[in-house]
């Protein structure tokens, strides 16, 4: 069976434990694996910035500690705990020495972006989504992405097409109602208008997109994420297969 990868799964096989590595790597043994651009998009919004402003954070005064609390003091919600994981790899990976982690910073951010496609045989481009053309691009030395403005009332991708081939598996949604009631009501509300699929309502929909995108995929063709309390009613209300890693170390 073909294996769509998400971004959760992405990220865990680039930069997660030793643990999280090796469970991703059993799951995903003896299956062609596939992604998105909708994947890279969200790699790129989530880990890869974050990366960058880990980077902007220690280039403040290059120190080891304070870098650290800086973490803690100017990074919330998820992006806390994905940015202290990276800044242990950072760290890991030159020894932790002073001296060396800037330009670790510069070889980490090339190769966070190169191991997206690490084992990929086909990268699915049905959206075309404009958050996976974004870049890391350097004034005087400081990282920072270029920007992606996802609107409501502009079309800057082919999210919409995507939609229109789905109507099968929208009317499966809304009628199972197994998905979060907040899906149902974008999916409802889109009916009437398909901007709605547009703008944060997209992101909102990243694990729709990212299943329906597997609906029409070539071959049998499974979602693989660790995220199965929101990809499983998904995957169940369209028929697909959903993969998840054993990360029953973590109990």
């Amino acid at each position: 069976m073909n294996l769509l990868l998400d971004t959760t799964i992405q990220i865990d096989r680039i930069t997660g434990s030793k643990e999280r590595k090796n469970a991703v790597a059993a799951i995903l043994q003896d299956h062609r694996l596939f992604c998105s651009t909708y994947v890279k998009g969200e790699f790129y919004s989530n880990i890869v910035n974050d990366l960058v402003t880990l980077f902007g954070l220690f280039l403040l005064d290059k120190d080891i500690g304070e870098t650290g609390k800086r973490i803690s003091e100017r990074v919330f919600g998820r992006s806390q705990a994905r940015v202290a994981k990276l800044y242990a790899n950072i760290l890991e990976m030159c020894n932790y020495k002073v001296d060396e982690i800037e330009d670790t910073f510069y070889l980490y951010i090339d190769l966070i972006q190169d191991e997206f496609m690490m084992d990929i045989e086909l990268l699915l481009n049905q959206t075309k989504c404009a958050r996976a053309q974004k870049q890391v691009r350097y004034e005087d030395g400081i990282p920072y992405m270029s920007s992606v403005h996802c609107t409501k009332d502009k079309k800057i991708c082919e999210v919409c097409k995507l939609w229109q081939q789905s109507d099968q598996q929208i009317d499966q949604m809304i009628t199972k109602r197994l998905v979060d009631h907040k899906i149902l009501e974008i999916l409802n509300k889109a009916a009437e208008d398909e901007t709605m699929y547009r703008g944060r309502n997209c992101m909102k929909l990243g694990d729709v997109i990212i299943t329906l995108e597997t609906v029409h995929c070539e071959g049998t063709t499974g979602v693989c994420s660790s995220n199965q309390k929101d990809f499983s009613p998904i995957c169940k209300s369209v028929g697909v297969e959903l993969v998840v890693p054993d990360y029953s170390w973590k109990k």
